[in-house]
């Protein structure tokens, strides 16, 4: 099966954020279609992890990402003002959007795929540390016990690696509201693993 960090499209090496996306950015919006291509080929990757984490379907992945930009294309010119931070946000926004119209149809359920995706976590907060010793097959079982909504907010700022205000525009919320669910989501999924003993430091060892 495809993985999650599977490169889809070759792409240059231009890292988002930087100035030279962000003049990429402002090239598509000005109608610039080779500018808009090769951010294509940028953020592919990103957008096609974050689909494949939702849905756990190489192939619908494939076609939502499609699909997805498809409508960016038709809309930034008219819908998107900002860097390239913020047009990853965006993007992936759109992607939330298209993967959300599966869910409500039945045709998908709402899942996290952990395996052998890496998990970015800052350091100094036990509750996110404990989470870095859990293992994928545990993290999915216990995931699976946060809602939905909590669900996402992890899988986005930890699997995907995004910072609060791009969680906020990619899921249409405040900084605030993604930062009290970031918080509520650590403190239940941390209650859970100490309740299961899972992720100690302690574990195993006599």
């Amino acid at each position: 099966m495809l993985k999650p960090d599977t490169e889809m499209v070759p792409g240059p090496r231009i890292e988002i954020p930087s100035p030279e996306a962000d003049a990429l950015v402002r090239d598509a919006i000005n109608g610039d279609t080779d500018a808009f291509a090769l951010l294509f080929r940028v953020t592919l990757p990103s957008v096609y992890r974050y689909l494949f984490g939702r849905c756990g379907d190489a192939a619908l992945a494939e076609d939502l990402a499609q699909d997805s930009y498809l409508r960016a294309m038709r809309a930034v010119r008219s819908s998107f003002t900002g860097g390239s931070s913020e047009f990853l946000a965006w993007l992936i926004r759109i992607a939330r959007n298209r993967f959300l119209d599966h869910v409500k149809s039945g045709r998908v359920r709402w899942e996290v795929v952990v395996d052998e995706t890496p998990i970015t976590l800052a350091t100094g907060d036990p509750e996110m540390e404990a989470l870095s010793r859990v293992e994928s097959a545990d993290l999915k079982r216990v995931l699976a016990r946060l809602t939905a909504d909590q669900q996402e907010i992890l899988y986005l700022r930890f699997f995907q690696g995004l910072a609060i205000t791009e969680v906020a525009t990619a899921t249409q919320r405040t900084e605030g509201a993604v930062k009290a669910l970031q918080f509520r989501a650590l403190r239940a999924l941390a209650r859970i693993l100490e309740a299961e003993g899972i992720g100690s430091e302690s574990e195993g060892s006599e």
